[in-house]
């Protein structure tokens, strides 16, 4: 996923964009970027792993945070998500797989405006700068949106601000990058459906220092990088001061990468030291650190046959060792014709609201174990001409798998080491892009994925996360062009554990007034939920019906 399918895509918030990918389940309790969990192949929101420019971002407090992205749409290059145990590049976290966000480096000269308003009082706008500085490229993005809400308590206030500095030297590029994000919203029933008059504000600003040098066939990409994230939540705004939390979060460290290619190999490896701490009202004050190394191997053994070999090892003051290797495989047997497989072991140790987390209805446990996990899979890839067709089976043994329970529906929600979970899935996806045929096919893309998941565990138990999942997936699309219209439609049905499933339906329409070398303007139409389907994709918090949005965009 690329900046150019960015400008012709349905949707602008990025949990929503990372959506469109098969395989990946948003679970939103609001819309545009408010929050939102992610689930790769069935794992919960806290069993995958977020970076931007290959920093990995995932909150220490919770995983409900992960979303938290301080970058403008306008930041961003590409989306690049990793399905698959991942644990042997990034470490903790990594069962479903990873979702790195590269960020654009600033260009010469580069102005972007754009505006756009809708139903519910929906207003959002943005501006971004690129400008030369001396040795120097800089970019300054700024954006927000802001809604009075669908109904009572969804109203929302979101700011994004980044300025991202590029500087080349004789000894190497190095690259400066600050975001900044704000959300105030109502949070109507977000972690209980007895709290209707639920708030909440979060405050994220992250800041990194890359560099990147090359000596010959060495590649060598040191980083340091800071996340604070600041939470404010009340649970009744009715009764002022009544079971109101603050938690500071901090994550800093630094790592550094090394690469050597030659005709031989390929071998990548780096260490990493990091620090997470907390500061709250009810979780108290904690910290740990994580130290951990990695190394991957791609011998060249023939034409067509590729093979990874990963291992990484981390360690942290509370839970010891863990070790994750990895091995990954491909085969071309034919011209359009791929076969490959792959074996890894992931894991994740407990977040501080898994350990120390206490209110009226939810008990942490400061006993917990780190959870882990086995993945298994098979597939095969087809690429003929403007075709594109992929099946993949994989298979997921977890142990000591962490989850929310209860016996009975009066009872707390007490986490707990649960013991295995065995989890089967299917992917298939299709895309056909009829543009790369001929020229005059109005048609860009047409797609389909579909995806199939089944998670065992032995239990008589209530599953707050692990247990509720997403038990098929179904989402296609369209892309065309016709009398200098752009049209994209998008088709989603999800289905999950006993529930029926529901289908949404989103479509936007775009038009260039001006398209030249050095300025652009285009207007946009765009429609959510156009059927207006009562649906839930999370707790059952009701999402929005249907919500219309049209705008302009200028670049020069």
């Amino acid at each position: 996923m690329d900046d150019n399918s960015f400008e012709t895509s349905v949707y602008k918030a990025i949990p929503d964009l990372i959506g469109e990918v098969g395989g990946v389940d948003i679970r939103r309790r609001g819309p545009e970027g408010v929050q939102a969990d992610v689930s790769i192949r069935g794992t919960t929101f806290e069993q995958n792993t977020v970076l931007i420019d290959g920093i990995k971002v995932n909150d220490p407090q919770t995983g409900h945070f992960n979303m938290d992205l301080p970058l403008t749409l306008m930041d961003i290059d590409r989306i690049e998500v990793l399905k698959g145990p991942a644990s042997s590049l990034y470490g903790p976290n990594a069962f479903g797989g990873a979702i790195n966000i590269i960020t654009k480096k600033p260009a010469d000269q580069k102005v972007i405006l754009y505006t756009e308003g809708g139903s519910y009082d929906y207003l959002d706008g943005g501006v971004s700068i690129s400008t030369p500085l001396g040795i120097a490229k800089n970019r300054f993005s700024f954006e927000q949106s802001r809604s009075t809400g669908y109904m009572p308590q969804t109203e929302f206030n979101i700011l994004s601000l980044t300025n991202n500095t590029l500087v080349e030297t004789g000894i190497g590029v190095y690259n400066f990058l600050f975001g900044y994000l704000n959300k105030d919203f109502g949070a109507a029933s977000f972690y209980s459906n007895l709290f209707p008059n639920e708030y909440e504000r979060t405050d994220t600003r992250f800041f990194k220092i890359e560099g990147s040098s090359e000596f010959g066939s060495l590649k060598i990409e040191p980083k340091l990088f800071l996340r604070r994230h600041a939470d404010k939540f009340v649970l009744d705004q009715n009764r002022t001061g009544w079971q109101t939390n603050y938690h500071t979060t901090y994550n800093y460290g630094g790592e550094i990468n090394f690469a050597l290619e030659n005709e031989f190999m390929d071998v990548a490896y780096g260490y990493e030291l990091s620090r997470d701490t907390i500061d709250s009202t009810n979780l108290q004050t904690h910290s740990r650190t994580k130290d951990g190394f990695y190394i991957e191997l791609s011998p060249h053994l023939a034409e067509g046959l590729y093979l990874n070999m990963g291992f990484r090892e981390d360690y942290f003051g509370e839970f010891g060792w863990q070790a994750s290797p990895s091995v990954s495989a491909s085969y071309k047997a034919l011209e359009f014709f791929t076969l490959r497989s792959a074996v890894g072991r992931s894991y994740r140790i407990p977040t501080f609201t898994d350990l120390y987390y206490n209110d009226a209805g939810n008990r942490g446990n400061a006993s917990l174990m780190p959870e882990s996990a086995w993945s298994y899979e098979a597939g095969a890839d087809i690429r003929f001409k403007a075709t594109s067709a992929s099946a993949t089976f994989f298979y997921r043994d977890s142990r000591d798998t962490i989850d929310w329970i209860r016996y009975s529906p009066a009872a707390v929600w007490q986490i707990s080491n649960i013991g295995s979970a065995r989890t089967n899935g299917l992917e298939l996806s299709l895309a056909i892009m009829p543009q790369e045929i001929s020229g005059s096919i109005p048609i860009k893309k047409i797609f389909v994925d579909h995806t199939m998941l089944d998670v065992y565990a032995k239990h008589d138990y209530f599953s707050k996360y692990a247990l509720d999942y997403l038990k098929q997936q179904i989402s296609g699309g369209i892309e065309y062009e016709l009398f200098g219209f752009r049209n994209s439609w998008i088709l989603n049905f999800k289905k999950r554990i006993g529930n029926s499933g529901y289908m949404i339906t989103d479509t936007k329409l775009s038009k260039d007034i001006i398209r030249q070398d050095k300025l652009s303007f285009e207007v946009f139409f765009e429609i959510s939920n156009l059927f207006g389907v009562d649906y839930s994709e999370q707790s059952n918090i009701p999402m929005p019906g249907r919500w219309v949005k049209s705008g302009g965009r200028v670049e020069f």
